[in-house]
């Protein structure tokens, strides 16, 4: 630390004495200059060490300013005298030694202690950041308790209720507890969307979905009949409606999991629903499982008899028979063959009845109530209703046999089956099979979302936590459009392409069309304009990972289905896939830290400024939207009386029922009441002062999502938790080093926030943020200040988030309202890197590739990048250069990784960029660009 001795000239001679050399070896080597140059880390503040300062008093036993001492010519360090030189050296080295220690810590910028930097901070009003506890939403499922009252519904998740978390590898397991009582429910634990809707066939449509597994099979006969054909609805039949369809099975797909089936036909329904009408929900699907022929389709034909046998079926060549005398008409017969004089004819198919036919046998199945439909193979088909089923017997077309004899409801059209009875078919044995409502596919997005059953009682206000995963779609347009980047960059998005939606589309006024915030699977992220019937929404893969969002819940709206809709404050931050999505409604905000209690100590009035030291550290103080980003849980009360937290005792008043605290190197809280003049004392009791307070806090509570899911405390009915979002907004204690970057600035902001440098200076002072930078940014014809923050080791704010919803408010709070601001997470940039070394023959390769590579990562890593900072060739090298046995570099590639300057070759500087506004008008944040945290392209020796 201290610099090699000064030589001072001999305070017995001029300058003109020391020029012919006779007088070396006398001067004087103290008092050494303790002159400094700004900007030191340390600075040099001894006049001496035992070196100098023993040779500065032998040197002056020569001196001719002190003759006494002449005749004392030894230097041996056993001597009395000289021995007495040393041990006075000895107390000078130990005391100016000190001295610079004191020295240094005199200075903010020097010293080394936290209490030097917390005492010369409070000089200007200045505290050393407490730390921060992290936060997150907490979702707590309930379950019925064993022995609940059949009427109790609502259980109290009380404030308080600790959880801990499961830690990871290397990590130690961390406490948070709920900082405010909810109240919850069994049925609030877990709702869907709405996944299924009644959705009827209608005219055009090719299939549907059915309830249950049918026993359907392809080439199976189906009919759907409409309420107008059928009078479902009570009201009387129409047998001359055409509101129905019969159409034949090309596929069938169950769908076991959801106890439904989706059945395909080979023609699209042609009339179902009344013209100009909407799908009703009247409609009937029948399978009509058996297949019958008109009695006497098998009938052998008249060409196979003999002319007497037709004359004996009353064979004519006209159905109109004249009677003449002597000769009279044949005999009446069951069946007649009817004829021309060029051909025999066949048989004249006869009715049972008006309105019925007889069947070619028995059909149990054809029962009344039920349908037939009546075909042909030109493709004529007719329906009927049947009235009444009986089993007979029939004689006629030269057979007989039993048969299955039906009443219709109506006898339209039977006479073209009866002229073709051969070739018509006949089926029945119809079952109804019921509709099952068509699954909902479209994403799950924007500010309403309904829900597949109905809540009862959900008050406005409460927090919602949704959760699965991110919405996928596919292109389905016959044109290529572009997605375009917020920084320009453009890239196609092809037919058939699949790709993640980001947010909830915006409609853009006054067109058809509506904005896509896309994601490709290549990481290429933009928006699109695109017509929404060429967006379709797909099912998510099983491998993509699950995301959540919170939102607020401002009104919860019945249905005329008897649904629940979700009416949000705000739309949706995320676009989710309805399959996999989850809303929970008990969430309750939980913080780093556990609740204890300490009583420390009794009061004593004779005692000015009484200390105590709170028995369990840290104290947790929580971020919150204040001048200093947090607030203390500390509550202390003396007799059961609370005493206020402040800053400091001066000018407080004798019966002020005040204290302040401070932190000790080790983070313990220190209490101090006041004399009686400053601040009141507190009144005498045995343990009568006690606190109150949460422990816990630091960067150790920034768990990840699904951490939180053990239970220390288990009210009535809490069966078990989680929190889909990770925990954040946690802060270590301010170190010293930071301290003396953020004290002046406090001098700076001073509480409040007006010149655009002061949303900078005092976002770098707020908990959880490391870097910061603000901007004037235009959009449109107004100017907003952008202020763009990182977290600490290049961490991310996210919006939402606790520290970036506390520091917004903030800004807001302590600046200027007429001035608008937005803050925004950094982006992170990184560049690429290849390079071939030159390294000294005197060095081993294996040790100087490893050392350049670490070299460079700690040159060019978040810590020592700022924003917008952009990267010249020339960096590279000279960082490359202090590696010892290097010689030379040769870079062969430097590019980003992400655009601009992508291209594989050594570009002299890579852009940064600032904070700026999109190519699509939104706001972008500012880039800190760093080397990639891969293995580098190329880093080898030169051949």
């Amino acid at each position: 630390m201290s610099d090699a001795p000064i030589r001072i000239g001999h305070p017995d001679s001029g300058f003109e004495a020391d020029i012919c050399g006779c007088c070396d070896g006398t001067e004087l080597a103290t008092l050494r200059p303790t002159a400094n140059r700004p900007n030191l880390t340390a600075i040099a503040f001894r006049a001496g060490d035992h070196a100098s300062f023993k040779a500065s008093m032998l040197t002056r036993l020569a001196s001719a300013a002190y003759p006494e001492l002449k005749a004392l010519g030894t230097r041996e360090d056993d001597d009395f005298s000289i021995a007495l030189i040393d041990a006075w050296a000895a107390a000078c080295d130990v005391l100016t030694f000190y001295q610079e220690r004191l020295a240094n810590e005199a200075y903010i910028g020097t010293a080394t202690e936290r209490l030097s930097v917390n005492e010369l901070a409070r000089l200007i009003g200045y505290r050393l950041h407490p730390g921060a506890a992290a936060e997150t939403d907490l979702v707590i499922l309930m379950e019925d308790p064993p022995a609940a009252e059949p009427d109790v519904t609502e259980l109290l998740v009380p404030e308080g209720t600790r959880i801990q978390s499961q830690p990871g590898p290397d990590e130690m397991p961390q406490v948070f507890e709920t900082i405010e009582p909810l109240e919850t429910r069994v049925a609030w634990n877990t709702f869907r969307p709405r996944l299924t809707r009644p959705i009827f066939p209608d005219n055009g449509d090719t299939s549907t979905w059915l309830a249950g597994l049918p026993a359907l099979q392809v080439g199976d006969a189906i009919l759907i009949v409409g309420n107008d054909r059928g009078g479902f609805d009570g009201s009387s039949a129409d047998t001359g409606s055409e509101l129905w369809d019969f159409r034949r099975v090309i596929s069938v797909e169950p769908d076991a999991a959801n106890d439904r089936t989706r059945v395909t036909w080979d023609r699209p329904l042609g009339s179902v629903t009344p013209p100009g009408d909407a799908a009703q929900s009247g409609h009937r699907f029948y399978h009509l499982k058996d297949r019958a022929s008109l009695f006497g389709y098998n009938a052998p034909h008249p060409r196979m008899l003999t002319s007497i046998q037709r004359a004996e079926f009353g064979y004519t060549t006209d159905p109109l028979v004249i009677a003449l005398p002597g000769n009279p008409p044949p005999q009446p017969s069951p069946s007649r063959i009817v004829g021309s004089a060029t051909d025999v004819g066949d048989w004249a198919f006869a009715h049972p009845g008006t309105g019925q036919i007889a069947l070619d046998a028995v059909y149990k199945s054809f029962v009344a109530d039920s349908w037939v439909a009546l075909t042909l193979p030109t493709g004529l088909v007719e329906i009927y209703r049947i009235l009444d089923a009986k089993d007979d017997s029939e004689a006629r077309y030269g057979i007989s046999g039993k048969t299955t004899r039906l009443s219709f409801d109506s006898s339209e059209g039977l006479t073209t089956f009866d002229n073709d009875y051969r070739r018509t078919s006949v089926y029945g044995g119809s079952t109804e099979i019921p509709f099952a409502e068509h699954p909902v596919t479209d994403i799950v997005a924007g500010s309403d979302v309904e829900l597949g059953h109905r809540l009862t009682s959900l008050p406005a206000g409460r927090k919602l936590m949704f959760r699965g995963k991110p919405a996928r779609v596919r292109f389905d347009g016959a044109t290529t459009v572009s997605i375009t980047a917020a920084d320009g960059a453009v890239q196609a998005l092809v037919p058939g392409q699949e790709v993640t939606l980001l947010a909830s589309p915006e409609h853009i006024p006054f067109t058809i069309t509506t904005r896509y915030h896309l994601q490709t699977d290549g990481g290429f992220t933009g928006t699109a304009v695109v017509i929404p019937n060429f967006m379709r929404a797909i099912p998510a893969p099983d491998d993509v990972s699950e995301i959540a969002v919170s939102a607020t819940l401002s009104s919860a709206i019945t249905t005329s289905e008897l649904l629940t809709r979700l009416i949000l404050e705000n739309p949706l931050a995320a676009a989710f896939d309805r399959a996999s999505l989850r809303i929970h409604a008990n969430v309750a905000r939980a913080a780093h830290g556990e609740g204890v209690t300490d009583i420390l100590g009794s009061g004593d009035p004779s005692r000015p400024f009484q200390k105590f030291t709170l028995k369990q550290a840290p104290v947790t103080h929580r971020v919150a939207p204040t001048e200093t980003g947090v607030e203390s849980t500390l509550t202390l009360r003396v007799d059961g009386a609370e005493w206020q937290e402040v800053p400091d005792l001066h000018d407080r008043g004798p019966t002020a029922r005040v204290y302040k605290t401070s932190l000790t190197d080790a983070g313990e809280t220190v209490i101090e009441f006041g004399d009686g003049i400053s601040g009141a004392r507190p009144t005498p009791g045995r343990d009568n002062i006690v606190a109150e307070h949460s422990k816990g806090l630091g960067r150790a509570g920034n768990l990840r999502a699904g951490q939180l899911t053990l239970p220390l405390d288990r009210p009535l009915g809490l069966k078990e938790t989680l929190n889909p979002l990770p925990a954040t907004g946690g802060a270590d204690p301010e170190a010293h080093s930071e301290a003396r970057r953020n004290a002046p600035i406090y001098t700076l902001t001073l509480g409040r926030v007006v010149s655009l440098t002061d949303y900078r200076d005092f976002a770098l002072g707020f908990p959880g943020i490391a870097k910061a930078e603000s901007r004037w940014v235009w959009q449109g014809e107004t100017r907003r200040i952008v202020v763009t923050v990182a977290g600490p080791e290049g961490a991310e704010v996210p919006e939402g988030s606790t520290t970036h919803t506390n520091l917004l408010n903030a800004f807001r709070s302590l600046g200027d309202p007429l001035v608008g601001v937005d803050l925004l997470s950094y982006a992170p940039a990184f560049f690429r890197l290849g390079l071939r070394v030159a390294v000294d023959s005197a060095h081993d390769p294996e040790t100087v590739l490893p050392a350049a590579e670490a070299t460079l990562r700690s040159a060019f890593a978040f810590e020592t990048r700022d924003f917008a900072q952009t990267l010249a060739l020339s960096e590279i090298a000279a960082a490359a250069h202090t590696v010892p046995g290097l010689t030379a570099i040769d870079v062969d590639l430097l590019a980003r990784s992400q655009p601009p300057q992508t291209a594989g070759t050594a570009h002299a500087r890579l852009v940064s960029h600032p904070s700026r506004r999109g190519a699509d008008g939104t706001l972008l944040p500012a880039e800190i660009l760093t080397l990639h945290p891969g293995p580098l392209q190329k880093l080898e020796v030169m051949a």
